[in-house]
C-alpha cells in the first residue's frame, strides 16, 4: 500500500465515523466498488490525481445518481483525495462498506465469527469453493450460490459482505478475502483478530491468559477466533496479520532438535 493510499484511508474512515454507519449505506458502497470493477474507465477518471477535485467529485456524483445523497456524500469525498493507484478507491470503498455493516450491527452480532464460519463452510465443500472461483460465472450466479447456502444461517450485514466479495474477488481467494473483512471488522471494533490453533477448545483461563498477552503485545484487546487442529501438540499456534507466535510443545520439540543437530 502507498503512502498517498494510507494517508487517505484514515481520512476516508475519519468521514465515515463523521456520518454513521448502516447495512443500507454498505449496500450502497457496494454497489458503487462493484461499479467500478466494471468500469475500468470509470476507476481511472476518479483516482486521477491530476485532475480538479471539484470535477472528480462531479463526475462522481454523475456516475452514481442512483445511489442515495448519504453514499454519494462520502463517494465525493473519497475520491477527492489522493491514491497511489486506481484500485485503491475500489478497495477503500469496500473496506468502508464492511466496516459500516461493523458498526450497523453492533458487537452484539458476532459478524468476526459469522465470517470465519463461511470460511469453514466453504473450505470444506472443494466444490463450492471451485464454483465461487470460477471466473465463468457470473458475479450475481457466484452471488447466489454463497447466498443459498449461508440464507438463514448468519445476519443480513454478513450476507452482504460475502455476496460482495465472491462479486468482486479481484484475484484474490475466498479464504484470504473472508480473513480480512473479519479483520475490518475486528478493527472497526477496536480490537485485532487472532487464529489460535489448539488441539483442544480453550479453556477460560487459557482464553483470559492469551488475551492478556496479545494486548500486552499489541496494546488492544483481540478477538479470539479458535482453530481446532490435532497437529498442535500442546500449547497454541497464535497468528496476528503475518505474525506467528508458535508456542506449541511440537514446535519446541523441533526447534531443540535442530539446535542440537545444528
Amino acid at each position: 500500500m502507498g503512502a498517498q493510499t494510507s494517508h487517505s484511508l484514515e481520512l476516508a474512515r475519519e468521514f465515515l465515523a463523521s456520518q454513521g454507519s448502516s447495512l443500507p449505506l454498505a449496500q450502497q458502497l457496494f454497489a458503487a466498488g462493484l461499479g467500478l470493477s466494471t468500469s475500468p474507465a470509470l476507476r481511472h477518471a476518479l483516482s486521477d490525481s491530476s485532475a480538479d477535485t471539484k470535477s472528480t467529485a462531479a463526475l462522481a456524483n454523475a456516475a452514481f445518481a442512483g445511489l442515495t445523497s448519504e453514499a454519494k456524500k462520502l463517494i465525493a469525498q473519497l475520491v477527492e483525495l489522493r491514491w497511489s493507484s486506481a484500485l485503491d478507491v475500489q478497495a477503500a470503498l469496500e473496506e468502508l462498506a464492511i466496516r459500516s455493516c461493523a458498526t450497523g450491527a453492533g458487537e452484539s452480532t458476532d459478524l468476526v465469527g459469522e465470517l470465519l464460519g463461511v470460511s469453514d463452510i466453504v473450505h470444506a465443500h472443494p466444490e463450492l469453493e471451485l464454483g465461487l472461483g470460477s471466473k465463468r460465472a457470473s458475479a450475481s450466479a457466484r452471488a447466489n450460490l454463497i447466498g443459498s447456502v449461508i440464507a438463514g444461517k448468519v445476519s443480513a450485514e454478513t450476507q452482504a459482505i460475502v455476496r460482495h466479495l465472491v462479486s468482486d474477488p479481484r484475484g484474490r481467494r475466498i479464504g484470504a478475502m473472508l480473513h480480512f473483512a473479519a479483520e475490518t471488522v475486528a478493527h472497526q471494533h477496536g480490537k485485532g483478530l487472532a487464529i489460535v490453533s489448539v488441539a483442544q477448545p480453550l479453556t477460560s483461563g487459557q482464553h483470559d491468559t492469551i488475551q492478556t498477552m496479545l494486548s500486552a503485545r499489541y496494546g488492544r484487546p483481540h478477538y479470539l477466533a479458535q482453530d481446532i487442529d490435532d497437529s498442535v501438540v500442546g500449547g497454541a499456534r497464535i497468528r496476528v496479520g503475518d505474525n506467528v507466535i508458535d508456542g506449541s510443545i511440537a514446535t519446541r520439540l523441533s526447534d531443540l532438535r535442530n539446535t542440537l543437530a545444528g
